[in-house]
């Protein structure tokens, strides 16, 4: 994930943000959305990167364990 340092003056805006907000351009263009961190939290204390790969993600989707609806329900007592 790409870091941006901003002004300190739309840093303090963004500060005082209570919620979701779009930020825009001078022409009122789109740049993006902000969603403000209840605390104010260190960068380097932030986990910005997902704990699984791609791969490992795939991997594990790939993975057909488990029983049968048909089984479960049966077991349950459900018909």
């Amino acid at each position: 994930m790409q870091e941006i340092t901003v002004a300190q003056s739309f840093g303090d805006q963004l500060g005082q943000l209570a919620s979701q907000a779009i930020v825009r351009d001078s022409n009122g263009r789109a740049l993006g959305i902000f969603s403000p961190l209840p605390a104010h939290p260190p960068v380097k204390d932030l986990r910005l990167e997902p704990p699984l790969s791609i791969a490992e993600t795939e991997n594990l989707r790939s993975v057909k364990t488990g029983k049968p609806l048909d089984e479960i329900l049966n077991r349950l007592g459900i018909q």
